[in-house]
């Protein structure tokens, strides 16, 4: 009888465990993306420092994760068979990308390829003192990898709407230099790769307000195509070109080889490359709003009909680029036939810039300047009022307001998309409206004209280049002693 009460509760236990297990619910996808990031950003892992061992078991937890969806292994090994790991090497450092695959659907289309990816690794570790200092990178780029994985969920859910092919990639190597984007474009068939998303620090929405889609502009009607797509609980800021001045994600190896490809960021306003980048500061609602906006797009350039690529030099040339531009440098008087000089003194500019592309290598730009020249100017003899050479000068100062204008001719920089040469020659007006000597009003020439000559280098929004600027008008009436100015200025310019 004891025997059997025993028997009896303990069946009643397991019955209650069992129907208790039945009845928990899934975790919801903010849950999820938050276990993911809690996940790659533990301590255990030290900031998964690309080729690292600890980056490696960041690897296998993907791994483990892509195989659970039921994602099939994209990497063909030497045997014949596929793994989910693609091993590659980079200055004697072993690296790992994780990469699975939905097969298309269509017969036509299944050879096309949508890339998907988001890197994994981070900067590691750094020991001070008796401390270690973990860069934990929650938002740069554990969040993207948590986006990556659960919209790898929810397409796996959808598989039978992809006609095209859909590689979903975690990549190794991005901090040290987009090792792992850059490996696989080079061990695929570029011309099957339709598209790209880079996926890179999607963690700060409500601090950013905005998701930013860099480099729609590398599809023809990208803005509109990226903005139709469902993004209820989002605010998208679309952006043509794919490349910034000074940063780069893995999309940027997809465009370097003519692959149209956007960034997904939610920008740098997180504490990214900083040990404060920690899992408990991301907003996992708007993570889970940016899974759904991949989710469908990733949808929509697998269903379409055909994904038109805008030829990248295009997304320079085809239209109006409007900034700002300052330069520095110095001004000297020019006198002919004389023994006089007037030697070189600081001089400044700053104002607005425009420039209208003509074709792939010829650009018209024209500047409009406030301009602040200032001369050594000579001394003269007291008697009689006239320049005499010494080894004294006067400050001459004179502001204008400056337009030149050149034909650039232009040269793609490395072959990348938004990097150019440029060699420019022209002319400007200028129209003095004040001149000083030693700070005492002087007679002067209002209106002046001459030779504009540049050359520079421009890579994305940013520019610097060299200007000089030859008069061929007098600076002062006639009937005075004839004297030109030249200026030679360093410039910096942004478009925008």
């Amino acid at each position: 009888m004891k025997r059997k009460t025993i028997l009896s509760v303990l069946c009643l236990g397991l019955c209650g465990l069992t129907a208790a297990a039945q009845t928990l619910p899934d975790p919801t996808l903010e849950e999820r993306l938050r276990l993911h990031v809690e996940t790659l950003t533990a301590d255990s892992l030290l900031g998964r420092e690309g080729g690292s061992e600890t980056a490696r078991q960041a690897a296998a937890y993907i791994e483990r994760a892509f195989e659970e969806i039921g994602l099939q292994p994209g990497s063909a090994r030497k045997d014949g068979d596929h793994s989910f790991v693609q091993r590659f090497e980079r200055h004697n450092t072993r690296y790992a990308n994780i990469v699975g695959f939905l097969p298309g659907n269509d017969p036509r289309l299944r050879n096309e390829y949508i890339i998907l990816g988001a890197h994994y690794d981070h900067l590691g570790f750094r020991v001070k003192g008796q401390d270690t200092v973990i860069y934990h990178g929650a938002d740069d780029n554990a969040s993207g990898t948590a986006v990556l994985i659960e919209t790898a969920r929810r397409l796996k859910e959808r598989e039978h709407e992809l006609k095209r092919t859909v590689l979903l990639v975690a990549f190794d190597g991005e901090e040290e230099g987009l090792y792992g984007s850059e490996a696989m474009v080079e061990n695929m068939a570029a011309d099957n790769v339709k598209f790209m998303a880079s996926i890179d620090m999607v963690g700060w929405l409500r601090g950013a307000e905005t998701l930013q889609i860099k480099g729609v502009g590398t599809l023809r009607d990208g803005e509109a195509l990226f903005e139709a797509i469902p993004h209820e609980g989002l605010t998208l800021r679309t952006r043509r070109s794919p490349n910034e001045t000074f940063t780069a994600s893995d999309h940027n190896a997809f465009t370097a080889r003519d692959i149209p490809a956007v960034l997904l960021t939610t920008g740098s306003k997180s504490p990214y490359h900083r040990p404060e980048d920690t899992a408990e500061k991301l907003d996992y609602a708007g993570m889970a709003a940016i899974t759904d906006y991949t989710t469908e797009m990733a949808v929509e350039l697998a269903t379409c009909p055909e994904i038109a690529p805008r030829p990248l030099r295009e997304l320079r040339r085809e239209r109006f680029n409007g900034g700002i531009t300052a330069g520095i440098g110095s001004s000297a008087l020019v006198i002919p036939h004389s023994a006089l000089n007037g030697r070189e003194r600081f001089s400044w500019n700053a104002g607005l810039t425009g420039q209208y592309n003509l074709n792939d290598h010829f650009t018209l730009r024209a500047d409009l300047l406030y301009h602040h020249r200032t001369f050594r100017f000579p001394e003269a003899d007291p008697a009689t009022g006239n320049l005499i050479v010494s080894p004294g000068f006067r400050k001459l100062e004179m502001s204008s307001l400056t337009i030149p204008v050149a034909f650039l001719l232009t040269s793609d920089l490395w072959g990348t998309l938004d990097g150019y040469l440029y060699l420019g020659l022209g002319g400007y007006y200028s129209y003095t409206f004040g001149s000083l000597i030693n700070g005492a009003d002087t007679a002067f020439n209002p209106h002046a004209g001459g030779i504009d000559f540049q050359f520079g280098w421009q890579f994305g929004h940013l520019g610097i280049g060299c200007t000089v600027l030859g008069e061929l008008s007098r600076l002062f009436p006639k009937g005075t002693m004839a004297m030109r100015g030249t200026s030679t200025y360093f410039t910096v310019t942004y478009l925008f």
